[in-house]
């Protein structure tokens, strides 16, 4: 393939070099009448500005990495959505690499992210360590934790309120006359699913109750036998309500549930505002989209030299979906 250069644009319209040059490159010095032409004749042909040579002049490639624990849930999908649609109008690319709640391919995507000289990284960590946070730090690459966040480790995060996320679940089911929840959450390394649980138990305090450890289930957000382990919870304990880590948690757990009784069952991510689902459920969600713009907005600040760290706590409210 003949790869289209300026000079081949500049000959075809009997101009400069750095006439292109300076069109392409949204120098504003060129009559309206020639940037149009240019621009024009560029397109017909084919061109396809060289980002390596732009970023070796200007130092940066205006790209960024998203780094998720699982790109196929709806609620992680919608989230980068929001984030590319914003860096596009700020003319930056995204590149999204996909970790499958895997540490050993997590830190494997951040040096290839790396690798790809990107600009900065929003990572949401899968948590089984913090060797990629560590990391990092340590060359000083922009970035900002999406979704999760370490307690033990002071670094930019925007996540959402996840202890209050837990208490609007814990006050709903009270509400409908629920005295004995069982929490089906993510492994207890994670740690907003543990912050629900607390958030939870408060609920349930202010109502004289006491939520003991033992209801909190720990499976793996990306579960593949999560149908087997809804049975065995069904024979191994009693309940009248869920409160789930997950809208797709909860999705699965219904069917079964319902099969021996039907309990009020509350998810986390309230996809169905964003995606219509014929089906009846409440869950807990953030307000003003979620994360995705104010992720984006301290990232950009920390690759322009911002060096105060940012622990931002989305809200969060209750939402019920057709019931």
């Amino acid at each position: 393939m003949k790869k289209v250069t300026l000079k081949d644009i500049a000959n075809k319209l009997n101009v400069t070099v750095g006439t292109v040059s300076h069109v392409l490159n949204g120098i504003d010095d060129i009559s309206v009448e020639t940037k149009m032409k240019v621009l024009k004749t560029a397109e017909k042909m084919g061109y396809v500005s060289n980002n390596s040579a732009v970023s070796l002049r200007l130092g940066k490639t205006n790209t960024i990495a998203v780094i998720v624990p699982d790109i196929s849930n709806p609620h992680i999908a919608y989230q980068i959505k929001l984030i590319e649609d914003k860096l596009r109008n700020l003319n930056y690319s995204v590149i999204i690499l996909n970790t499958n709640e895997d540490d050993s391919l997590e830190y494997k995507a951040i040096t290839t992210a790396l690798s790809k000289q990107v600009d900065g990284v929003l990572l949401c960590p899968c948590q089984q360590s913090s060797n990629g946070v560590e990391f990092l730090k340590k060359i000083e690459m922009p970035y900002a934790l999406i979704g999760r966040y370490f307690s033990q480790i002071d670094t930019d995060y925007i996540c959402a309120d996840d202890v209050k996320g837990g208490y609007l679940a814990g006050k709903y089911l009270i509400e409908k006359g629920c005295k004995n929840p069982l929490y089906v959450g993510s492994y207890k390394y994670i740690e907003v699913g543990n912050n629900r649980f607390e958030g939870l138990k408060k609920a349930y305090e202010e109502a004289g109750i006491t939520i003991d450890e033992e209801k909190y289930i720990p499976i793996s957000p990306v579960s593949e036998n999560i149908n087997e382990l809804t049975e065995d919870i069904v024979k191994k304990y009693n309940f009248d309500s869920i409160v789930a880590f997950s809208d797709i948690i909860a999705f699965e757990i219904m069917p079964v549930i319902n099969k021996v009784k039907k309990v009020p069952v509350v998810g986390f991510d309230a996809i169905s505002s964003h995606l219509y689902l014929p089906f009846c459920y409440a869950s807990v969600g953030m307000v003003n989209k979620g994360w995705a713009d104010k992720a984006t907005e301290v990232l950009l600040e920390k690759i322009n030299g911002e060096k105060r760290v940012f622990h931002e706590l989305i809200d969060v409210k209750m939402f019920e979906f057709n019931i």
